[in-house]
């Protein structure tokens, strides 16, 4: 990218400073999603972590990992994580989820905090387009509208 960023600026003479940044901010997110990514890549759970309690009283077993992709402040990453089942009651868990608070949403919570800071501050559609702005981040005007109302 820098032998690029110095070509054209040797060839025109000049930088244009502001597509540098946005360019370098790209390469950095992409950077943090995949390091993300490899974070969130849980392995299955151990022989004697293979169970755990269920709300219904019974076990829930471990299944499988399942993917789930999770927004964060740079960008999409991916979260590998443990499956368990409870054959009882047919519900299933994701401990890593709870752990990670992300139970119940793609959203990290640090984009959950700053979705309902420009939610609170604006027109959610406004909100929306400054997560792109100041963010980079594509989210829909409709999930701004619902995290700043829940939050």
């Amino acid at each position: 990218m820098l032998q690029r960023i110095f070509y054209e600026r040797q060839k025109s003479g000049g930088l244009d400073l502001e597509a540098v940044e946005m360019a370098v901010r790209s390469s950095v997110h992409q950077a943090g999603s995949a390091v993300l990514s490899q974070l969130l890549e849980f392995d299955p759970p151990s022989l004697e972590h293979r169970q755990l309690p269920c709300s219904c009283g019974h076990t829930a077993r471990y299944v499988e990992l399942r993917s789930k992709p999770v927004l964060t402040a740079v960008g999409k990453a991916e979260c590998l994580r443990p499956y368990y089942l409870c054959a009882h009651c047919h519900r299933g868990h994701f401990p890593v989820d709870v752990e990670l608070d992300i139970e119940n949403t793609e959203l990290s919570p640090g984009v959950r905090r700053m979705v309902a800071a420009v939610g609170h501050e604006a027109p959610f559609q406004q909100g929306r387009q400054q997560m792109e702005l100041l963010a980079g981040l594509s989210i829909t005007t409709k999930a701004v509208e619902r995290k700043a109302e829940a939050i």
